[in-house]
C-alpha cells in the first residue's frame, strides 16, 4: 500500500515542476471530469480497499516513513474516525468508471455521535475532558502523541531534548542534507548539488539575474540580453520595462501604512489598501469601483504586518536583520482570510498563534449548499470553455452571452460535484476596475496554508480558494492572434497529467508541491502560524490574463467545503497590473507563476 513520502525539499522552485517531478503519478491529484472526479479516496491506496470520507485509511494516519518520534502525526490530525452514514457513491478506478462524488453528512457537535470530520465527540461541552467543546481532542502533553496546541510531543515533559517540556517548541537536531529543514538551516533539498536553489551547506542559492527563473529578489527574468523594448518586458537587472503605450503606473503609492488599516474593521476597504489598491489615481494606484465584501465575522479576516515568527536573512547580509517569512509583498500589510478565526496582531502588527491551533470549527461566515446558498457574482461553479459547454479548457470562452461568464478553465466544477455543493465558512470580496491602455495583465502574491493536509487529501474535505475574472471583451477571431477574452478562475495550477488542462487550488491538487518544497509538519518556517504539523506554502504569483479598456470585475473568495472543521487562511498582497499579461490558453502562461 502506499504511504505518504516525508523526505523534504525546501528549496525555492516552479509549482508546476514540484507537481510534475514529485514521483506523483496522478492519484492524489488528477482533473474531476464526467468520468473522473478528484476527491475519491480510493486514489489514496494502492491495495484495492474502498473507503468513504467517514472512514479512516492507513494512508491517512500511517506516521511518516522517515522516523520522526517528536513530530509524527497523531491521532488528533484526524477528521472522521468512524464509520458513519455516508453513502459511498461509484468509486474511480484505472478504467474510468463514472462517479458523481462523494456525499458527507453534516457532522452535529455535542450529538455524541462521531460524524463526518469530528475528532471525537462525548455528546457535552466540558472543556479538558479529553474532547472539547468543538470536537477536537484535548491535547495532552508528554502523551508520545501531537495534539492541537502542541508543536511536538515526545512522550516525556523535559528541557532540553528535541521537544520542549511545555510541548509548544520543537528543536529536531540540526542535519544538512537529509531533506528536512532544522534550525539554523534556510533549505534542505536532501543533496549536495550547489546552484539547485539551495547550496549544500543549507542556504538558498544567491539569485542570478539572466538565467531565465524567476528567484528571490527578483521581479522578472527573462534570461535574454534585450533591455527592454518591444516584446521584451523585462530589464536586465530583473526589473520590469513599461513600453510607452502602457499606462500601467511605474510606481504605485503606497497607502496601508497607518494603524488605522489594521485596526478598523468597520472600514472594508482596508482590505483593498492591505493588498495594495489605493485608488488615488490612475498614474499611481489602481481605481476601482462597486467594492464588495462578504458579511464577514470580524476576526475572520486581518489586515496584517505579518504572520509566524520565523525569520530569514532575505537578503545575504549578515548586518540586516532577518525578515519575516510571512511579511508584506509591497507597502507595510497584507490581508489574511480564514475559514476558522485568526488572532489579534501583536504591538507589532503581526499576528502569531498558538502552535497546532488551526482546529476550529464553524466560525460564523455564510454556509450552505449553493443550491440553496448561491455563490455571489461573479462567482461561477460551471464549466464555460468550449462557449459554456465544456471540454476545451481556457479556449472558447462564454463571455458575454447570457447566462455566460463561466469558468474558463473547467476547473471548479467537479470540485463543487465532489463537495455537493457545500462550501462552508464563506469569505470573499469583489471589485471592478478598468484595464489601462497598453495592459494585457495583472498579477497578485498569495499564501495557502491548511490545517486539511495530510489526512484529508483526495477526499472532499478540499479547501478552496479562488480567484474569479469576467473580462466582457468581446471576441474578435479576426485579430492576430485572436482575442479570446477570459472569464473563470485564475488560481489554477497546471495539471502535470494533462498539460492542456488545470487544478484548482486545494490541498489535495498541492500535495505534491507540500510534499516537495512547502513547509509541513515540524519545519521551522511553520512556527508561530499555528499549522504546525500540517502546511503552508511559500509567496507564490499569480497571473490573470485581460484586455485593455475592458472595465473586469475581479473577485476573490475563500471556502471550507463539505464541513466547518479545520481551518485555512490564505495571504494576499501586491496587486499590480501587469504591461505583458499573459494568454489563457497557454496554461503554464496564467495562473500560478513560479516564484
Amino acid at each position: 500500500m502506499t504511504t505518504r513520502p516525508i523526505i523534504r525539499l525546501l528549496t525555492t522552485g516552479f509549482l508546476a515542476s514540484a507537481l510534475a517531478a514529485c514521483g506523483d503519478d496522478g492519484n492524489n491529484v488528477s482533473t474531476a471530469s464526467e468520468s473522473q472526479t478528484q476527491g475519491d479516496d480510493t486514489t489514496t491506496t494502492t491495495n484495492g480497499t474502498n473507503l468513504t470520507p467517514g472512514s479512516v485509511s492507513e494512508s491517512e494516519t500511517a506516521q511518516p516513513t522517515t522516523e520522526t518520534p517528536t513530530t509524527g502525526i497523531s491521532d488528533s490530525d484526524t477528521q472522521g474516525t468512524t464509520d458513519s452514514t455516508t453513502t459511498d457513491a461509484t468509486t474511480t478506478t484505472s478504467t474510468g468508471t463514472e462517479t458523481e462524488g462523494v456525499t458527507e453528512p453534516t457532522p452535529e457537535c455535542g450529538n455524541g455521535v462521531q460524524e463526518g470530520s469530528e475528532e471525537c465527540d462525548d455528546g457535552n461541552a466540558v472543556e479538558g475532558d479529553g474532547c472539547e467543546p468543538t470536537c477536537t481532542i484535548t491535547a495532552v502533553c508528554g502523551n508520545g502523541q501531537v495534539e492541537g496546541g502542541e508543536a511536538c510531543d515526545d512522550a516525556n515533559t523535559d528541557d532540553g531534548d528535541e521537544c520542549s517540556a511545555d510541548c509548544l517548541t520543537s528543536t529536531p537536531a540540526q542535519d544538512c542534507g537529509n531533506g528536512t529543514v532544522e534550525d539554523p538551516e534556510q533549505c534542505d533539498d536532501g543533496n549536495q548539488e550547489p546552484g539547485d536553489g539551495c547550496e549544500p551547506d543549507c542556504t538558498f542559492t544567491p539569485a542570478e539575474c539572466g538565467n531565465g527563473v524567476k528567484e528571490r529578489g527578483e521581479q522578472c527574468d527573462d534570461g535574454n540580453e534585450v533591455n527592454g523594448g518591444p516584446n521584451d518586458f523585462c530589464l536586465n537587472d530583473c526589473t520590469p520595462f513599461f513600453p510607452a503605450n502602457c499606462q500601467a503606473p511605474a510606481d504605485y503609492v503606497t497607502c496601508d501604512n497607518t494603524p488605522d488599516v489594521i485596526s478598523n474593521k468597520a472600514d472594508k476597504t482596508n482590505a483593498l489598501k492591505a493588498i495594495g489598491i489605493c485608488n488615488v489615481a490612475p498614474n499611481n494606484s489602481i481605481i476601482t469601483s462597486n467594492f464588495q465584501f462578504s458579511q464577514a465575522v470580524d476576526n475572520t479576516w486581518q489586515v496584517a504586518k505579518g504572520f509566524g515568527s520565523y525569520t530569514y536573512d532575505h537578503d545575504n547580509d549578515p548586518q540586516t536583520p532577518n525578515r519575516l517569512l510571512y511579511s508584506p509583498r509591497e507597502g507595510d500589510t497584507f490581508l489574511m482570510l480564514s475559514s476558522g478565526f485568526i488572532a489579534a496582531p501583536n504591538g507589532q502588527g503581526v499576528v502569531i498563534e498558538t502552535p497546532n491551533s488551526q482546529t476550529h470549527d464553524n466560525n460564523g461566515n455564510p454556509d450552505g449548499n449553493v443550491n440553496q446558498v448561491p455563490l455571489p457574482p461573479p462567482f461561477k461553479n460551471v464549466n464555460g470553455s468550449n462557449n459554456g459547454v465544456g471540454g476545451t479548457p481556457f479556449k472558447n470562452c462564454d463571455n458575454g452571452v447570457p447566462n455566460g461568464d463561466k469558468d474558463c478553465s473547467d476547473t471548479l466544477q467537479a470540485q463543487w460535484q465532489m463537495t455537493n455543493g457545500n462550501a462552508n465558512d464563506r469569505i470573499y470580496f469583489t471589485f471592478n476596475t478598468t484595464v489601462p491602455a497598453g495592459t494585457f495583465g495583472y498579477t497578485f502574491d498569495f499564501v495557502f496554508c491548511s490545517a486539511e493536509w495530510p489526512s484529508w487529501v483526495g477526499s472532499s474535505y478540499n479547501d478552496l480558494l479562488i480567484a474569479y475574472q469576467v473580462d466582457p471583451t468581446p471576441d474578435d477571431p479576426n485579430q492576430v492572434p485572436p482575442v479570446d477574452p477570459y472569464s473563470g478562475n485564475v488560481t489554477f495550477i497546471p495539471n502535470p497529467n494533462n498539460p492542456a488542462s488545470g487544478l484548482p487550488l486545494t490541498i489535495t491538487a498541492l500535495d505534491p508541491y507540500y510534499d516537495g518544497p512547502g513547509y509541513t509538519y515540524a519545519e521551522p518556517q511553520l512556527a508561530g502560524t499555528g499549522f504546525e504539523q500540517h502546511a503552508c506554502t511559500d509567496w507564490f504569483t499569480a497571473k490573470g490574463g485581460v484586455q485593455p479598456g475592458a472595465e473586469v470585475t475581479i473577485g476573490f473568495f475563500l471556502a471550507d467545503m463539505s464541513d466547518q472543521y479545520l481551518t485555512t487562511v490564505a495571504l494576499l498582497d501586491n496587486f499590480r497590473w501587469d504591461c505583458e499579461g499573459c494568454v489563457p490558453s497557454e496554461v503554464d502562461d496564467c495562473g500560478v507563476q513560479p516564484m
